[in-house]
């Protein structure tokens, strides 16, 4: 029983990395469908859209279409490309987009998958941004000013117009979070605890992109504590937002 499970598992590694089963520069490959269905996408031009897609990305994509209002223009791209196996291949996506205004910055995960002699895309998830590796250095005075008057600011103005400090999943979050029935018990709570920067460390930073430690004092009612948070900042067509934030100390 152990020489044929033995014998099965080799049939599955030699499978997906035997020497030649991955296309060299398979950039040239993925990269047009991926940036086929970002374009579409971002235009609401979905019929193109749904030609680069199969199975879930494919009913994902189709099932929510028609509650993508706002069309988004891409000003900014990176794409990264790795093979998994025979036929499979994962593109992360790094995008800046505007909407109106609004800048944004996105990163996904593209699952393909090659079909009779074409690549489709069968699966999108978020991603991790692309950045080169973080080193110490200052932090960009535009960032940290983003940092402290977003921390500063008051509940109410948070609220609703804190989306101009956020981006990516964070931003998508403070969007709920809005659209969600206001308690104002809970709104009396929040508006009395007012925050106030004591100092921010860079803990790494790369040309787009850096992470800080904020330390914070907030005060409600008479009481003072002490907060630290981990920040994740990021550049999106030219200003510096927020896309990741953990309270490490409280």
């Amino acid at each position: 029983m152990k020489i044929i499970i033995m014998a099965i598992a080799c049939l599955v590694l030699a499978g997906c990395g035997r020497a030649g089963s991955v296309p060299a520069g398979i950039e040239k490959e993925v990269f047009p469908v991926v940036e086929k269905y970002l374009e579409n996408a971002a235009a609401g031009n979905w019929e193109k859209a749904f030609e680069t897609l199969s199975g879930e990305a494919l009913a994902e994509a189709e099932a929510n279409s028609p509650r993508v209002k706002a069309e988004e223009k891409i000003v900014a791209k990176t794409l990264r490309a790795s093979p998994v196996c025979r036929d499979i291949a994962l593109v992360e996506a790094d995008l800046t987009k505007i909407s109106g205004e609004e800048s944004d910055r996105r990163a996904y995960l593209f699952r393909l998958k090659k079909e009779g002699g074409r690549w489709l895309i069968y699966n999108t998830s978020s991603g991790e941004y692309i950045h080169g590796g973080l080193k110490p250095g200052k932090l960009p005075p535009e960032a940290a000013e983003t940092v402290r008057t977003y921390l500063e600011l008051p509940y109410s103005e948070k609220r609703n117009g804190g989306q101009k400090f956020l981006a990516g999943r964070l931003l998508d979050d403070h969007r709920k979070a809005g659209a969600l029935p206001v308690n104002p018990k809970t709104v009396s709570i929040q508006e009395r605890i007012a925050t106030r920067v004591i100092n921010l460390e860079c803990l790494g930073v790369s040309g787009d992109y850096a992470v800080v430690l904020a330390e914070c004092e907030t005060s409600a009612d008479g009481r003072v504590q002490r907060v630290e948070a981990v920040i994740d900042l990021l550049s999106a067509g030219g200003k510096w937002k927020i896309c990741r934030m953990n309270v490490t100390k409280a």
